[in-house]
């Protein structure tokens, strides 16, 4: 199916009405011309959900802010998730690469499996000092019997596939602000029981284009086990080693729980996390206090950092859509922008994030991420032009390829027709003016001469 992108030569291709129709073809155009078109952020299907089941809906700046973490054993509630363990039929093998891009060759080899009977998922039972106690990893209760909102139709995380992303030159890159902290005063550092975390200070702030300003509330990790990739998203259904996230808040909100499940009033900055055959002394300045909080509820203070040397160095390449948190309530309305280049940690590194700290029931804290959630009719926009790999066939079809929803490109054509209607009638009726004009110039009196002849 052609894309429906507007066209910027559709008034040349669009013959003039004739003078007698003019008038009806106005008339019948603004009929027809939609009141309100409907764009991405009004996706939002589900009614706003509120944080007072949850107990997730923290004040600003306290720790235990909402940070999308989900069990890997987790049923899809729409039974249309595979399971972990089984390769993709239209997987392609990668090939050993040196851009930090989503391309073929960055893609890890190791598909995680879906293991709900293994104890290290078996999390948030008897838990001591955590107030997540009412959910956990791969097991009961169901999600959506703690926030009826994890069944939601538009959820995250999802399987990004490059080559059905919606190129939006619209899409700007990143605008960061406080994000390069002074080591005093420290930050918090916490093991929550279900991933480390760190709570940002007022001041950080993030701009994702003209009014969409955010302040960073707190940051997280996603990862799997020794061998095993732990990402929460997935690029053609090949999953990362580990997945950082970067949690805002809207300056519209003053609080967290106001902003649930309104669309746009969270939004998370995601990025992959990769081996490489360095080590990263920015995570490094966390990952060695792994050891501080290896136990559950557990807290350290840290030194403040450069937040941005974590997330990678081309803020300008990424995949936008509209999603929800990834752990109860699982609020929709949130917006993920999740970068095209990954950050690449050494396998001393990725071991130790895996392998430090400790969950309820003296298990390891591991594989704690959710299984990718459908789409549903959503669109992926890209801000870059996503490289096509035709080899693969895709099972889904593009509906719309374009980074403008249907009623706003119907809102474009109509607009186009209505301003080719208008400079039509326009010049028309210029015309006619001047015809009248020319035709009165050319009009003069001359008194007959009347020869007299003698009688």
């Amino acid at each position: 199916m052609a894309p429906l992108c507007p066209s910027p030569w559709l008034p040349l291709l669009i013959p003039a009405p004739a003078p007698g129709l003019t008038v009806q073809l106005l008339l019948s155009l603004l009929l027809l011309v939609p009141v309100r078109p409907q764009s991405m952020l009004q996706m939002q299907g589900d009614p706003p959900i509120g944080g007072g089941s949850s107990g997730e809906d923290d004040p600003l700046g306290e720790e235990d802010l909402p940070s999308e973490e989900d069990p890997p054993g987790e049923e899809d509630p729409l039974g249309e998730e595979d399971p972990l363990g089984e390769e993709d039929p239209h997987e392609v093998k990668p090939e050993p690469g040196e851009e930090d891009s989503l391309k073929l060759e960055d893609l890890p080899t190791i598909e995680a499996p879906r293991d709900t009977q293994d104890p290290q998922n078996n999390a948030h039972r008897d838990k001591k000092g955590d107030d997540h106690s009412h959910w956990r990893y791969g097991g009961d209760p169901p999600w959506p019997q703690v926030s009826p909102a994890c069944a939601g139709r538009f959820q995250s995380p999802v399987d990004i596939r490059p080559e059905l992303a919606a190129p939006c030159p619209a899409l700007r890159p990143l605008e960061l602000l406080g994000f390069e902290l002074p080591p005093l005063p420290e930050l918090r550092l916490r093991n929550n029981g279900h991933t480390v975390q760190l709570t940002l200070p007022p001041g950080v702030q993030m701009a994702l284009g003209p009014g969409q300003e955010y302040r960073a509330l707190q940051l997280h990790l996603h990862w799997g086990a020794p061998g095993r990739p732990g990402s929460e998203h997935t690029v053609d259904g090949h999953r990362f080693p580990a997945e950082i996230h970067v949690v805002h808040l809207s300056t519209a909100f003053t609080k967290v729980d106001e902003a649930l499940g309104r669309p746009g009033g969270l939004a998370v900055l995601a990025s992959f996390l990769q081996e490489g055959p360095e080590e990263n002394s920015a995570y490094e300045q966390l990952l060695s206090h792994l050891e501080e909080i290896a136990e559950e509820g557990s807290e350290t203070w840290v030194p403040g950092l450069d937040i941005s040397a974590l997330l990678p160095s081309d803020l300008s390449r990424y995949f936008r859509y509209e999603g929800s948190l990834t752990t109860p309530p699982c609020a929709q309305g949130v917006i993920w922008t999740v970068f095209n280049q990954t950050v690449k940690l050494s396998a001393k590194q990725l071991h130790m994030l895996s392998g430090s700290l400790w969950g309820p029931s003296d298990s390891r804290l591991q594989m704690n991420f959710r299984a990718t959630q459908p789409l549903n009719g959503r669109v992926i926009e890209a801000s870059f032009p996503a490289q096509v790999d035709s080899s693969p066939q895709t099972i889904e079809p593009v509906h719309l390829n374009s980074c403008f929803a249907a009623g706003d490109i119907l809102a474009l054509v109509f607009g186009l027709l209505f301003a080719v209607t208008s400079i039509t009638l326009f010049v028309q009726m210029r015309r006619q003016h001047r015809h009248r004009s020319g035709t009165k110039a050319i009009v003069s009196y001359h008194p007959a001469e009347v020869a007299e002849t003698g009688a």
